[in-house]
């Protein structure tokens, strides 16, 4: 019964920490979006397409 509890609690911890992630990943992507100027998935899509998608420079871009 206790197993049952504690298998119960870490797939709820497992799945919220998932779930976490992928928000802060999504909020992440719709930032770049905006600073590119892009208002959709498809004009970004085109623009890595045609080569012209880079990425802003950020402290990880800067590390050598």
């Amino acid at each position: 019964m206790i197993g049952r509890i504690l298998l119960t609690v870490a797939a709820l911890a497992v799945t919220g920490f998932m779930l976490l992630v992928l928000i802060g990943l999504w909020d992440r992507y719709e930032q770049e979006t905006a600073a590119l100027g892009f208002s959709g998935i498809y004009e970004r899509y085109l623009a890595w397409q045609a080569g012209t998608f880079r990425r802003p420079e950020g402290p990880r871009s800067r590390e050598s």
